[in-house]
């Protein structure tokens, strides 16, 4: 994983003085929550249309539902850890351990497969959601299947937005070389 810091970003963050008035109130909380305006939502705030209609979508996915946050961290991190985006890698390492992801389980991710450091619900978490970030179109019924040993069809649909959530995110930093600033 290449780190941010060899770059710039490529479109600067708009500031919460500049930002489109529709906005403001979303950049203020943002900066109650964060003491600041993080960059991938300061560099959203540009399209104030998508970015005030994408944080409630971000957080009924993320902060909402029946799926435990710690397997929702999990598929993040996973899908994050694959597609080499340092930003969102480390705002959920932060955000993961706040919600019982450990460090070994953090530094295990690549090799998860073999490592005791998982359950095997956490491991169909993470095959789930490797699956989906690598070729969706190739998942089959029976790996879907696989997850109902651990979570009812509604926390299925809930986990594939999780896992397909970081795929927006990160292709989003990453194009925009958004530096971390969270985490």
């Amino acid at each position: 994983m290449a780190t941010a810091t060899e770059t710039a970003p490529v479109i600067s963050p708009v500031s919460k003085e500049s930002a489109a008035p529709e906005v403001q109130p979303i950049l203020d909380k943002l900066t109650h929550n964060f003491g600041k305006v993080p960059a991938f939502f300061g560099t959203m705030a540009r399209v104030p249309e998508a970015f005030a209609a994408f944080l409630p979508f971000y957080t009924a996915v993320i902060e909402h539902g029946t799926v435990e946050r710690k397997y929702k961290e999990l598929a993040y991190l996973k899908a994050s850890l694959i597609n080499g985006c340092e930003y969102c890698f480390r705002a959920h390492s932060a955000s993961g351990k706040k919600n019982g992801v450990t460090e070994q389980q953090i530094a295990a991710l690549a090799f998860f497969h073999r490592s005791s450091a998982f359950d095997a619900k956490e491991k169909a978490v993470l095959l789930y959601a490797e699956r989906i970030t690598r070729g969706a179109a190739a998942i089959r019924p029976g790996e879907v299947n696989e997850l109902k040993q651990y979570f009812n069809d509604d926390q299925i649909v809930e986990l594939t937005l999780v896992a397909c959530m970081p795929n927006f995110t990160n292709r989003f930093n990453d194009a925009m070389l958004n530096l971390p600033d969270i985490g």
